[in-house]
């Protein structure tokens, strides 16, 4: 699915091929965890599906300093930030290894 929008469901036809195929939850991965990462798993709760996210299959870039009364924050920590901000409807586990897909 190509995607031209940070929520993966906006504009594409993921929502239609997810419940085409009776799927109720989705793991969410992906690089930029506080914008596409984020907007897709909203989009998803949104629309009812549960969401699964690994710590270990997002990741970001550091944030830079913007002058001494705002330090950069390590990829790691806004990464763990983006996650903290999704509150706690997505269910969060340790490793991709620990998430196992089933057929409906």
């Amino acid at each position: 699915i190509r995607k031209t929008e940070d929520d993966a469901f906006v504009g594409t036809h993921l929502e239609a091929l997810l419940r085409g195929r009776g799927v109720l939850t989705c793991s969410i991965a992906g690089v930029l965890s506080e914008m596409c990462v984020a907007a897709t798993a909203r989009g998803a709760l949104a629309r009812g599906f549960g969401v699964v996210i690994a710590h270990d299959s997002h990741a970001t870039y550091d944030v830079p300093e913007q002058g001494p009364s705002t330090p950069s924050v390590p990829a790691r920590l806004a990464a763990r930030a983006a996650e903290w901000a999704l509150g706690d409807q997505p269910c969060f586990v340790p490793s991709a290894a620990d998430v196992s897909f089933s057929a409906p």
